[in-house]
């Protein structure tokens, strides 16, 4: 919570500001504070509007990604770890150059890359990155610079 009591405001991973409240459907909580779900008569799980939602609650599409009060997607559901959003806060601090491989630069703005003998990308240091110049593991999933896992490669398009 903030200091005057209001949740804060979450970021989705394009940068859309969204309030984590206009994607939990209505549901009743037990004893223990666990959602009480209802469902459908196809045996789906549906909050108490009967909107369709995942386990943790939050509102789904057809596809099972997250989506807001008024249908707009904010999380791909391949984006979900056990049903569950990442929290991407306002105060969340991620310095690019910190994933960036050492390399320079063509004219166009793209990466200029050599190969390693197995045919992998690499930057001027020999570390192993992909076609943006972010550094990689062997899975493909970007590392900074000290090889801890910043995302893992099915949150990556091929953009």
């Amino acid at each position: 919570m903030t200091e005057d009591g209001d949740l804060p405001k979450l970021f989705n991973y394009n940068g859309r500001r969204y309030d984590i409240t206009d994607c939990i459907g209505q549901l009743d909580k037990d004893e223990f504070g666990y959602y009480v779900f209802e469902t459908d008569r196809n045996g789906k799980r549906v909050d108490k509007k009967g909107r369709p939602v995942n386990s943790k609650g939050y509102l789904i599409d057809d596809q099972g990604n997250v989506i807001d009060k008024d249908g707009k997607k904010l999380f791909d559901y391949k984006h979900l770890y056990d049903d569950e959003i990442p929290k991407i806060f306002p105060f969340t601090k991620f310095n690019i150059k910190n994933i960036l491989g050492d390399f320079e630069m063509d004219p166009i703005g793209n990466p200029i890359l050599d190969r390693d003998q197995q045919g992998n990308l690499i930057e001027r240091q020999g570390r192993r990155v992909n076609a943006k110049g972010y550094l990689i593991d062997k899975d493909g999933n970007v590392i900074d610079k000290r090889g801890k896992m910043m995302f893992e490669k099915k949150l990556l398009d091929s953009e």
